[in-house]
């Protein structure tokens, strides 16, 4: 059988590049690397373990049990692990035939009273909370409930400067650090697929140079140069290169914690991976707490971030990727920060079959 890349494997399979590396990290799955060639490449029984995988998940097997089941060949492990989920489920179908019960009830309630209005005492009816009393929150609600928790009120100052609108990071002897409220443009990182560090990359030349170009010679004359330094990946030790002196950069993994809050989760190496769920009409997936690919807290909604026709944006950061010295970090659509990082260029990006990242510069002006 022939090799498959990891971009064909994931649409063949309809599962994301990242959970790909992810099956990756935990053992579950291992690719070859072809000579003279940057991409990860999967034999037979590679995509065979992978089609396993995909199997027990879309039974709503918990990934470490799948690992469990996968790496023991004893029947009784699989057998408990398969009796564990009956009961799971068995719980939920009697609460989702409950709920979906007092649903339609409350439904004809509602139909048959020819009200424009809602009418809210119909939920501390006595019939509606004799069934409501014996429903639990779902697992989501709690962890949603747990997100939101401690999350302190911000007011964001905002300042115009050249064509755009700037959040003020921090404020210093007359000078500010901002950072552009939308991203100003979808581009890859570097030119091509190599090991590369902030100070090398091609996004570095094309924030001082073209963008920088773009601001009046005013202006330009107002942007401080700045001492730009990082440390290695936090959690895998890919180093970050050298220091740098630059007018305009990319925010680190720090400078994130720092400026738009910090749950100690990136210190604390509390880590999170996405994990594909097979819903009609649905294209990704959920977060699930294991792993190592990015922190996902109470402070995503901070980080999140829009192109300027305001739809969702992923963004770069300067610092290291996790996956190798050919990834940087990144800001995912929903404002969680991976410190697995993304690939610094890829074909399917630069064609337009998959997002690319988007840019959000960041620099020290003269108020």
């Amino acid at each position: 059988m022939e090799l498959q890349t990891i971009n064909q494997v994931s649409k063949a399979y309809g599962i994301s590049t990242r959970m790909l590396r992810y099956y990756e990290e935990i053992g579950l799955i291992h690719s070859l690397r072809k000579v003279d060639y940057a991409y990860r490449v999967y034999d037979y029984t590679a995509l065979l373990r992978l089609q396993q995988i995909i199997v027990l998940r879309k039974l709503r097997i918990q990934m470490k049990h799948v690992r469990v089941i996968l790496c023991n060949p004893h029947t009784s492990e699989a057998m408990d692990i398969f009796m564990q989920n009956i009961r799971e489920l068995d719980g939920e179908i009697k609460t989702l035939s409950a709920i979906r019960a007092l649903l339609f009830s409350m439904f004809n309630k509602l139909e048959q009273s020819n009200r424009v209005r809602l009418d809210f005492d119909l939920l501390t009816d006595a019939s509606v909370l004799s069934v409501v009393d014996t429903l639990t929150l779902s697992k989501n609600l709690l962890k949603e409930a747990a997100t939101m928790k401690n999350v302190p009120p911000t007011e964001i100052r905002t300042i115009p400067f050249g064509k755009y609108v700037w959040h003020v990071l921090e404020e210093r002897d007359g000078n500010v650090l901002i950072i552009t409220e939308n991203t100003i443009a979808e581009r890859s990182y570097h030119n091509e697929l190599m090991d590369i560090t902030w100070e090398h990359c091609e996004m570095r030349q094309y924030l001082n140079g073209v963008f920088c170009k773009t601001f009046t010679a005013e202006e330009q004359s107002r942007i401080l140069e700045t001492q730009v330094s990082d440390r290695d990946n936090l959690w895998t030790g890919t180093p970050c290169g050298n220091p740098t002196t630059d007018k305009i950069f990319l925010l680190s993994y720090d400078e994130v914690v720092k400026y738009f809050g910090d749950s100690g989760d990136l210190q604390n190496r509390q880590g999170w991976h996405w994990v594909d769920i097979d819903v009609p009409g649905f294209n990704g997936g959920v977060p699930e707490k294991s792993g190592h690919d990015f922190v996902n807290d109470q402070f995503n909604n901070a980080r999140r971030a829009y192109k300027t026709d305001g739809t969702p944006a992923w963004w770069w950061l300067r610092s290291p990727g996790g996956q190798g010295k050919h990834t940087t970090g990144s800001i995912g659509f929903i404002g969680e920060l991976f410190l697995c990082g993304d690939d610094v260029w890829m074909h399917n990006r630069v064609h337009g079959e998959e997002e690319n990242g988007g840019v959000r510069p960041a620099m020290w002006v003269k108020l």
